[in-house]
This record gives C-alpha cells, sequence and structure tokens, in this order.
C-alpha cells in the first residue's frame, strides 16, 4: 500500500535568534504536475492543543514549543503523519502526495489517546489506545477512558450499554465516519456489531455536536473511524483471540488496489465470534455468558477522480445467533417451554453506505459532499416466555456545501439538506398469558435543513453558531435545533472550549430497554408518548505542559442536561411493572423534571519516556422524578476514578498495561417482597462500590504480536445477580438489576499478524 508521502523540502535561512514560530508551504502535485497550494492543511504538535491550518497561499505559521518536536500534518484528501523537527529548525515546507481518502485524521505515535483542536472537546482514541486491551468490539474499547461508561443490560442476554454525562447510550449519536450508524434495533446489541480490529480511532464528542450531523445527540457524539484502503499501511491483517470462558475470535482485513494508477482500491473485512463453552461461576443454573455466533463482514471500496471526485461505498451484513438462560436449555427444543427457561436472539442486520465529495477548480475551498445510507435490519427473539419480533429498514440522505470567504478565508458557512426515513415494525407476545400482544407499526420521516457558520481570528479564537429546522411527520412537529460552539486558544499550551445547545430524540420503548423482558416486568405505557427534548451546555479546560517523558496534558470539563421533555422508565413503583409516560405529560399531574450535572478531570503524564500514566475522576448527579419523587438516576454510579498505566519498551518490543477502575455505589430500584427474607429474591437500595482491574502484556516482533492479559483480576462478581432464579417463571423473577460484573478473573491470549 502506498501511504502518503510527505516530502521535506528543508531549507535553512537565517533567522533573529529570539524567532518563535515554524513557517513554510504546502503544497500538493497538480494535474498539470505542477505544484499548487493546499488550502486548509492542519498543523499541530503531537500531544498539544497548539495547531494552525494554511492559508489561502498554502502559507502556515504555527507557534514553536519546548514541549515536543513532532508536528502532525494533515488534509481531508490525505493521510496524515508526523514529522520530527529539528531544534535549529525554522523553515518547513511539504509537498504532499500518495494515496487519497475522505477519511477523518490517522492517528499516528504511541499515544492512546488526545484532544483533538477542533472547538467542538473531541477526545480521539488512537489505534495504540484500541490495542491495549484485547478490544473486541466497540464496547470494549473505553476502559482507558472515563468519557465513555460501559455496563452489562442484564445478567442473562449479555448486552452492553453505554453512558455519557450519565445518562443512558440512547442520548448520545453512534456514527460511523460521519454516518448515522447505530439506531433502533442495534440500540442493545449494536455496540457488538463493530469490531474492534476493524477500528483505526474513535473519536468522542462531548456536549451538543455539528448541527450537520443531525437534531439528535444530547449528550454526545461517538464517531468511529473504519481502517481505509488507501490510507491503511496493512496490507493483510489476522487477529486470533481465545479467552479462559470459552470466547474464540478470527478478524481478517484484506486491501487491495482495483485499478493500475490506484484511484480506486478496496478492502475486505471479516470478522468471527463463538461463545462455545456454558459458564456458570455463581452456582444459579443460569449461564452468565450467553452462547453467542457471529459472522460480520465489509466490503469497502474507495475512489477518486483527478482533483474533482473523491467518494467511498462500504457494504457490510451481520448474522448473529445469541442464546443464554438456564445452563441445559436449548433453542431448538425448548424455546418458549414452561420447563426450562431460556434466550434467543437471532439478527440479521445490512448496511450500505456511500459518501461523495465534489471539489470545485480553481475553488480551494469550495466542495459539495453527498452521503446516502440504507439499513436492514430483522430480530426474532425468545425471552421465556415472551417472544419479541422486529424489523427495521432506515434510509439517510445528507447533502453538505462548505466554502470560505474573507481576505484571510476565516469566514467559514457550510449547509444542507437531510432527510431521515424509519420503518419500524414491532411485535411483543405473551405466551400462555391472557395479556394481550404489543404491536407497533409506524414510518417516521423526518425531512431537514441547517447552516453552520464559523469566523476565526488567527485560529485563536473561534465561534461556530449553527443552526437546523426538521418536521417529523408522523408527530406533526417541527425540530427546531440551534446550537453554538466557541474555542479560546488562550496560550499555546492553554485552551477553553464552550458550548450549548438543543436536541431532539424519538424513544422507541421496548427495543431500547430489551434487558427488561429478562424479568417478570409488564410495560404499561401511562399516555402517548412524545418526542424527547433536552438542552445542553457546558465548558472545558485543556492545559499541556512538558515532562521528561514527553507533552502531558490536564483536562476539565462540566456539562449540564435539561430535558424539556423524556420518555419516563418508572422502575420505582412497583417490581412487577415498567411504567412508561412523559416527563410533563399528564400523569400524576405533576411537574417533574429531569437534569444530568456531569464533571470529570483527567490528568495525562509522561514522567519518563515510553510511560504513560492516567489519572481520571468524574462524579455524574443525574437526577430524575419517579414514583413522584426527585430522586438519583437508578443503575447509575455517581462518582466513578481511573488509573492507567502503560509503559513500553524501545522499539515497542515489550508493552504493559494495566488499569484500575473504581465504581461507586449506585441507587437500585424497587426489587424487594414484602416478607421476603430469602436472598435471591431481594436487594438493598444501594449497591456497593467496587474496583475492577485489567491487564495486559504484548510481545511485538517484524510481523507478529502476541498478546495476554487478564480482566476482572480481583475478582469482583455481584452476588445474586438474577433474582428469584430458583423460579424463573414466577413473579419475582428479574435478572435486569446489574450493576456489577457477574462473571470473575478472565484470562485471554492473542496473536496478531501484519503484513505491509
Amino acid at each position: 500500500m502506498k501511504k502518503i508521502i510527505l516530502i521535506l523540502i528543508i531549507s535553512y535561512i537565517l533567522v533573529p535568534l529570539n524567532a518563535q514560530v515554524l513557517k513554510g508551504k504546502v503544497t500538493e502535485l497538480g494535474d498539470d504536475k505542477q505544484l499548487v497550494p493546499v488550502v486548509g492543511a492542519s498543523l499541530q504538535w503531537l500531544g498539544t492543543d497548539i495547531g494552525t491550518f494554511t492559508n489561502e497561499s498554502g502559507v502556515y505559521e504555527i507557534a514553536l514549543t519546548s514541549k515536543t518536536n513532532q508536528l502532525i500534518v494533515s488534509y481531508v484528501s490525505y493521510e496524515s503523519d508526523t514529522i520530527t523537527i529539528n531544534k535549529e529548525q525554522k523553515e518547513l515546507n511539504i509537498i504532499l502526495s500518495g494515496a487519497k481518502s475522505l477519511g477523518e485524521v490517522q492517528v499516528l505515535g504511541n499515544q492512546g489517546s488526545y484532544i483533538s483542536i477542533k472547538p467542538i472537546l473531541t477526545q480521539v482514541i488512537t489505534s495504540e489506545g484500541l490495542r491495549r486491551a484485547a478490544c473486541c468490539n466497540l464496547s470494549e474499547s473505553f476502559e482507558g477512558s472515563l468519557s465513555v461508561d460501559v455496563e452489562y443490560s442484564d445478567a442473562v442476554s449479555g448486552a452492553k450499554q453505554i453512558t455519557m454525562l450519565g445518562l443512558a447510550g440512547i442520548y448520545t449519536q453512534i456514527l460511523l465516519e460521519n454516518v448515522p450508524y447505530n439506531r433502533l434495533l442495534a440500540n442493545q446489541f449494536g455496540l457488538g456489531f463493530v469490531p474492534g480490529p476493524w477500528m483505526e480511532a474513535i473519536s468522542v464528542a462531548k456536549g451538543t455536536s455539528s448541527v450537520s450531523n443531525g437534531y439528535e445527540g444530547i449528550t454526545g457524539q461517538i464517531n468511529i473511524d473504519y481502517k481505509k484502503p488507501e490510507t491503511n499501511m496493512e496490507r493483510v491483517y489476522m487477529n486470533l483471540y481465545a479467552s479462559s470462558m470459552g470466547k474464540v475470535e478470527l478478524n481478517f482485513n484484506s486491501r487491495f488496489d482495483m485499478s493500475r494508477n490506484k484511484p480506486i482500491s478496496g478492502m475486505f473485512l471479516l470478522h468471527t465470534e463463538s461463545q462455545l463453552a456454558r459458564v456458570d461461576m455463581n452456582h444459579d443454573g443460569f449461564m452468565d455468558i450467553p452462547l453467542n455466533k457471529q459472522i460480520n463482514s465489509m466490503y469497502r471500496i474507495d475512489y477518486r477522480k483527478s482533483n474533482w471526485l473523491e467518494g467511498r461505498t462500504m457494504i457490510s451484513y451481520v448474522l448473529e445467533d445469541r442464546t443464554g438462560g438456564e445452563m441445559d436449555y436449548n433453542a431448538k427444543t425448548d424455546q418458549l417451554s414452561t420447563s426450562v427457561y431460556g434466550l434467543n436472539i437471532k439478527t440479521n442486520k445490512a448496511d450500505i453506505i456511500s459518501k461523495n465529495g465534489f471539489l470545485f477548480k480553481g475553488h480551494e475551498f469550495k466542495s459539495l459532499g453527498t452521503i446516502v445510507s440504507l439499513t436492514y435490519q430483522n430480530n426474532k427473539s425468545v425471552f421465556g416466555l415472551r417472544n419479541y419480533d422486529a424489523q427495521q429498514m432506515s434510509g439517510y440522505m445528507n447533502i453538505i456545501f462548505n466554502d470560505k470567504y474573507g481576505t484571510k478565508k476565516n469566514h467559514k458557512v457550510g449547509f444542507g439538506l437531510s432527510a431521515q426515513v424509519d420503518y419500524l415494525d414491532e411485535y411483543l407476545g405473551y405466551y400462555l398469558s391472557s395479556s394481550l400482544p404489543y404491536t407497533l407499526k409506524k414510518t417516521e420521516i423526518v425531512p431537514g435543513a441547517y447552516v453552520e457558520y464559523a469566523y476565526s481570528i488567527d485560529e485563536k479564537f473561534i465561534i461556530m453558531p449553527g443552526m437546523r429546522v426538521d418536521y417529523n411527520v408522523y408527530y406533526n412537529q417541527l425540530f427546531w435545533t440551534p446550537r453554538i460552539h466557541t474555542k479560546w486558544q488562550i496560550t499555546p499550551s492553554t485552551s477553553f472550549r464552550a458550548s450549548a445547545g438543543k436536541a431532539y430524540r424519538v424513544s422507541n420503548v421496548i427495543v431500547e430497554n430489551l434487558s427488561l423482558l429478562v424479568s417478570n416486568r409488564s410495560f404499561d405505557f401511562k399516555e402517548d408518548l412524545k418526542p424527547e427534548e433536552a438542552y445542553n451546555m457546558g465548558g472545558s479546560f485543556v492545559k499541556t505542559f512538558e515532562m521528561k517523558g514527553g507533552k502531558s496534558s490536564f483536562t476539565v470539563d462540566y456539562y449540564y442536561t435539561h430535558f424539556v421533555n423524556q420518555t419516563i422508565i418508572d422502575l420505582d413503583q412497583s417490581m412487577h411493572h415498567v411504567y412508561i409516560y412523559n416527563l410533563n405529560g399528564d400523569y400524576n399531574g405533576m411537574n417533574n423534571k429531569s437534569y444530568s450535572n456531569a464533571f470529570q478531570a483527567e490528568l495525562i503524564l509522561y514522567p519518563i519516556k515510553r510511560f504513560e500514566v492516567t489519572l481520571a475522576y468524574r462524579y455524574n448527579d443525574v437526577k430524575v422524578t419517579t414514583d413522584g419523587h426527585l430522586q438519583q438516576k437508578v443503575l447509575m454510579s455517581p462518582h466513578k476514578a481511573l488509573v492507567n498505566l502503560n509503559y513500553a519498551l524501545p522499539y515497542d518490543k515489550w508493552k504493559f498495561n494495566v488499569s484500575l477502575q473504581y465504581n461507586g455505589k449506585m441507587r437500585l430500584p424497587i426489587a424487594d417482597v414484602a416478607g421476603t427474607e430469602v436472598p435471591e429474591y431481594r436487594i438493598s437500595g444501594v449497591s456497593p462500590a467496587y474496583y475492577i482491574m485489567n491487564a495486559q502484556i504484548t510481545k511485538k516482533f517484524r510481523k507478529w504480536e502476541f498478546y495476554v492479559g487478564g480482566e476482572n483480576l480481583l475478582n469482583y462478581k455481584q452476588e445474586h445477580p438474577i433474582l428469584g432464579h430458583t423460579d424463573p417463571f414466577g413473579s419475582k423473577f428479574d435478572a435486569s438489576m446489574v450493576y456489577a460484573p457477574i462473571v470473575g478473573i478472565m484470562g485471554y491470549a492473542g496473536i496478531r499478524l501484519t503484513i505491509k
């Protein structure tokens, strides 16, 4: 594979001894093989918040720093690269050449994560950070960060859910290369459909995001970048993984050129996994980890035509069969049986995404982009004596126009048109019950338009207001979504960001709460649900400083979320029911409230070379009105802390990673029957605090990597994660009250092969 080549033409000139800037010009080869300026290329000192962009002549000027000599150069059409700058060097001219792509910046170096120079607070988890854990899928990719929490949804299905700013993952928009991805039926198990070895980087943005990505994303946005055929150096990549719990995985990626001069290139990605063993470490008669077989594949093609067209198309398909429940449950013979409790979920999911960018000759900043995506998903599920069948078909389109103007090109405007169409067909039946089945068929059509403006003053101050208007045909409601983002680069090593905005979301209660089907609870809708509506505002402070081992940083941020309306999932009134109603609806006639205060501080240190220390703490104050009382959100830990240690020998021959995570106490919903003293039928109102420790060692050769590791090394497990497990068809059965791991120490080992 031909990666980006940065041809450095370094010329030493006489400059004053007190020069404080590095300057130069960024160019590329045009169609006539002549050098032309590259306008809008990004330059950023590695591990810092110091960055700049080239002007209309391709010229840049960036403040020098004594904290690092690694300069990241990137451009929207090229893979980024890192250049080592000599201390005496004051001028650097750069020529970009090689493969192009529409991808996001590829992160190089040994940092596990860093803060982007964007005006929106964005933490980028790099490919190096993803390799520090087994990282089997997206849900297991946040061990080194507190920005995203990941917990099990229940003790039977094996589903995992994320939270940001103390609120459920449904309020976080998940994108695949800036295209809305995990929606509707993918909300519950979709994190497991994103294999770790496919990912190049993950960008986690807190607070409201750009209006160009839609009206959703109340608490933030997670954007996934997959490996790209024209920029990835791996011609063949393979990863074999096996755990002590009986899970095995195979990941295989292969890239290839499809034409002689390489304007078209492709990549095939394959992921297969299987949970082979039935595990019951707490001896309650239920499988702690569901049996699972998954085949996940993607074919992608990236293409370009001269300097006027760049595009990519991705086609993916997922097939999964998941079985849980009692140890002797057989999904083929025991479905809807009253003698053995079991769970079986069969999933088929197909996606097509096509992105195309059109450039205007002679107008460096003017571009037109189109995004089209189609999704089909089918679920056939059994939860004990309930069967849940659902089908989803979704389509998304976005047309984006961008341009810059002004003498310094410091005014940027973007506007576009979008449309989201979702068809959902749900059926929830109760076997051997007089309850009527729940059915829902709905088609949501939401056309929208948006405009976003950005003004910058020498890259030291940026203000970016935006607004979009969408109309939801199904609810006959207009969504008006204003947002604003600002960034102030106070000094080359100090920056402040602030944001505020509004967001909407349409809830789909059953599919978003499948974990509650693994209980005796029935769903009681008290009123017709309205779209959720919320405001989010917050700010962050980032300070970088030099240590012996490299550039260190301190980040502190705070975000406040206020709900105007929210779909309330009330578990506090009864352990036999789930009451569902609007936050400010007619139910109980109360003035209900719901809000979140989220604070986080993170310190990343490099005390010596190749040694990285991460210390982080976050506090979430999340309250919601349920059962007539404003109280702490259930199954949410207000306090959480993290210590992450990473050390590598020269040339990364050996790498060591250890992380320790503290999880504070959680409030638990009502789950007690009056007069019941048997422990497996009751839990107290507050869960205990606990620690989780993970570790990994990696040995690297030229083409091979061998890694071994362990999870939950302190062997902490929740007592009685399944209430009423001795009578799973009785009224006291509930497997949805999970606040801690249900399995103990797990070891794993793997092999990676990389052929470039």
